[in-house]
Parts: structure tokens; sequence; C-alpha cells
């Protein structure tokens, strides 16, 4: 197999696999939070001049990596690893949020990058990248046969929405509860907690949604539960489309093929199309996504993150006669769609390159990251039992998502939000032992993870678990 290099620079991993064992030290009650915040503040005062100004000049910016006074600013990377601005290393296992699934700065990307500069970055016109970007999301699903690149994947999931409605000439669009399609005034609906799981009812997801979004264009679902079935055939004469996760960033896991099989099956009954929203799941489940894993054909998939090997993108594709509204081709109603960066020669050249790679090597890949993933599960999960530590790491693969909790998860509904400190400063000291995590707690695992870092990662884990009890938090 072909052996992939990372970009050249002085990355020496501080952190070590340590031994598990509780000393005098770990047991000060209430000092190992103060002590790893006092750490943390004092090693990265770059990172704290650079919150000063972004506090002055800007409304947002991205997801906060721990609760700690200031962000931690990251200044480069390499293969499995993050540096922030003050030169402290980290065992990434953020992965850009995901997109990152051959690990920080491959070369063969890098190396795509640079050629395409030299050309040129940014046309407006098309360029050759396109088609044959394309050509790989085609072999990759097998009901791929027309592809339209935007920027990401919420303007991905927004175009789908909107294929779907003039397809079908139906204006209600389903999704399920606990899941995530984007940022736009759709997908920003989720389903009242206070309301019945296996009939939820939908609202807005933050301020400035319209309340009308929810109540008259959106259907809830429930996860992982017949009952969806019943309210798909109820509402077929006004259902567009079915949107899911093939698997749910807030609930991470692979045995839903019997339901997505049924799923399928009533779709198709009612004459609703279904959805796979692959932003996360496309080229990371496996080099077809959860296309391939589960076996199922859906009407419509959005892709992002991977396809664009760290660059901004997005994509939806499908069959020709649903695609042909993003075109009006043989007279199917045409919706509006475009954007300035959309389908850029840039961002083209570091998809091909990436999944290029990964289309050649998936049998080495994949596996490895099933493997990687199901071991750092089960090894966290076989020491949260032996200590009895109400935690449960789920798992769809190199996909991984923390949950505090002493109950059984089948859904987002079974989520203990009590532990929401506890969580906190579970990564606060996780961030202590040299290991970063993203904001939203959804990690993964990168071809770049081997052997001896995600060892390292795990041992971090168990000793954050050994933090937490020893301020008397677990």
């Amino acid at each position: 197999m072909e052996q992939i290099e990372y970009s050249d620079s002085e990355v020496v991993c501080r952190g070590r696999i340590m031994n598990v064992s509780i000393s005098a030290e770990k047991i000060l009650n209430g000092g190992k939070s103060r002590g790893v915040r006092k750490k943390l503040i004092e090693r990265t005062p770059n990172s704290a001049e650079l919150a000063k100004q972004g506090q002055a000049s800007l409304a947002q910016e991205v997801v906060q990596t721990v609760d700690l006074p200031h962000p931690i600013y990251i200044e480069s990377a390499d293969g499995p690893y993050l540096i922030d601005v003050d030169g402290n290393n980290y065992v990434d296992l953020t992965a850009g949020f995901g997109p990152n699934v051959l690990g920080n700065r491959p070369k063969i990307v890098e190396q795509a990058i640079s050629d395409q500069i030299k050309k040129g970055w940014h046309f407006g016109i098309p360029g050759p990248g396109q088609a044959q970007l394309a050509e790989i999301l085609k072999e990759a699903s097998p009901i791929t046969e027309h592809v339209m690149f935007c920027n990401s994947g919420s303007e991905a999931t927004m175009f789908a929405f909107r294929a779907a409605r003039a397809y079908t000439g139906k204006q209600v669009v389903a999704l399920f509860d606990g899941s995530y399609h984007g940022i736009h005034d759709y997908a920003l609906t989720k389903a009242d907690s206070k309301s019945d799981r296996s009939a939820p009812r939908s609202k807005v997801m933050g301020a400035g949604v319209p309340e009308v979004v929810p109540q008259e264009l959106m259907l809830m679902l429930p996860y992982r539960d017949e009952n969806a079935y019943d309210l798909i055939r109820k509402h077929k004469d006004s259902l567009a489309m079915v949107v899911v996760e093939p698997v749910q960033s807030s609930n991470p896991r692979l045995d839903n093929q019997e339901f997505f099989k049924g799923l399928r099956e009533v779709c198709t009954e009612c004459g609703v199309l279904l959805l796979f929203d692959e932003v996360i799941t496309g080229f990371r489940i496996e080099f077809g996504g959860c296309q391939e894993y589960y076996g199922i054909d859906p009407d419509l998939v959005t892709y992002g993150k991977a396809i664009g090997g760290g660059l901004p993108i997005g994509a939806v594709a499908g069959p020709r006669t649903i695609m042909n509204t993003f075109s009006g081709a043989d007279g199917t109603p045409a919706i509006f769609a475009g954007g300035t960066f959309s389908g850029n020669p840039l961002t083209m050249a570091a998809g091909i390159a990436a999944l290029d790679f990964l289309k050649e090597n998936k049998k080495e890949i994949y596996p490895f990251l099933h493997e990687q993933g199901n071991r750092f599960a089960s090894e966290i999960n076989d020491f949260c039992e032996r200590h009895n530590i109400p935690a449960k790491l789920m798992n769809a693969g190199s996909m991984m998502h923390l949950l505090f909790g002493k109950g059984e998860i089948n859904s987002s509904r079974d989520i203990d939000y009590s532990y929401r400190k506890v969580e906190q400063e579970f990564y606060l000291h996780l961030l202590g032992h040299d290991v970063i995590v993203p904001g939203i707690h959804l990690s993964f695992l990168s071809w770049a993870h081997k052997t001896e870092i995600v060892d390292q990662a795990i041992e971090a884990y168990k000793l954050s678990f050994f933090d937490l009890r020893a301020d008397e938090l677990l």
C-alpha cells in the first residue's frame, strides 16, 4: 500500500502514555480543576492576547474548545497533531470537525493545492476539476448521476430541500429528533423536549428563525422508532422528503440498518423522497459512505467535509430526474442555486487528491478506522464499567461522542444533560493531558492516528476520568 506522508515540521508530542494509578496529588478535592486551569492559562499567553483582539472586533468566533477564559488558538497542524500559537502540541481529535480523514496537511493534498495555486485559485468560470470530482462521487454512490457543488454542508442541505420541494410539488420536509442538518432556517428546527417522544413537536433552534418554519413547513420524526413510519404515512400528501443522518452526530452508532431499511420502504410506498445527509459520514464510514455500509439507496445524498480535502465544500448528488431541478432540463421546474465560490478550482484540486487516495487505499484505510474507533470505544467503556463511571463512548467507526449518564442511550432524548458541568470539566482535563476535542464534543480519528497515538489518547481519557473523581465530580 502507498504510504501517505505529512508535511515536515518540528512536531514533538509533549503528551506521553502514563500509568493510570492515582497518586496522592490526584486526590486533592477540587485541586485538579483549579490546577489544570492555571496550567493552561499560564502556558497560553498568546492565545489570551488574541482573544482580546477577537473580542474587540468579532461578533462570534469559531466554537470554543474548553471552559477557559479564552479559546486555544491553533497556528499549525501536522498529521495527528495541532500546535497552538504558544507552541503547545496536542493530539488532535477534532479532524477539522470531521473533514480530515487523512489527518492534517497530508502531502498529497498539500501538493495538489500548491500546483493549483500556480495556475490560479478562483476563476468564477468552470474549470476541469468539477467534472473530475463529480466522477469520483458517482463512483462512490450508485444513485448518483449528476452532482451540484456548493460551499458547505449547510448549503447542500438547503439546496436539497429546495430541489425536493420543486420536484414533488409538496412543501413539508421531515427531520428526525436529535438531528443536525446545517445553519439555514429550515434545518434549525429541533424537537420540543416536552413533547411526546413518539410524535415530537418541532420548534425553532435559536432566535431569528420564523416560527412558521417548524409549524407549517417541517415535520419532526422520532429517531430509531417505527412510529416514524406511521407519521410519514399520515403526512404523505404534503411531505416532499424525509432527511436523515445515517449516523447522528449526537448519538453515533451503526446498528441502524433495519430501521433505515424500513424507512426506505415506507418512503417508497408513500411517494416521498429520502435524503441521506452524508455531510459527515460520506467518505468517512466507508468510501461509499453509509449508502455502502447499510446497502441502502436513498433518492438524494448531500456531502461536505471530507470531499473537499479540508477546504470548504458541499454537494448535492442524485439521479438525473431529480437533479434536473438545478438546470430545468427536460421541463423540470428549475430552482435558483449558485455561489461565487461554488466548485472553485482550489477546492476541486484538494478534493480530487484526497478522494483519489481514499479510493486507491480503501481496503486498508476503512478497516483501520473502524478497528481503531471500535477499540477506543471498547477500552473506554470497559474502563468506565470497571470503575463505576457514569459515561459511555458512543461510536460509529472513527466518529466518537462521549456521553455522561447512567441510562441506556437509544436516541438523543436519552442524553442526561444534568452532567453538563462534569462534561465541561472532563474536556478541560483532557486538554491538560494534551488531547484536544472540539467544543461540540464529537471527536474523530484519522488515517494519521496510528496505534500508538490512539493509545496515548485513550490513556488521556482515563486520566481525565480520574481527575474528575479526584475533584469529587464523579
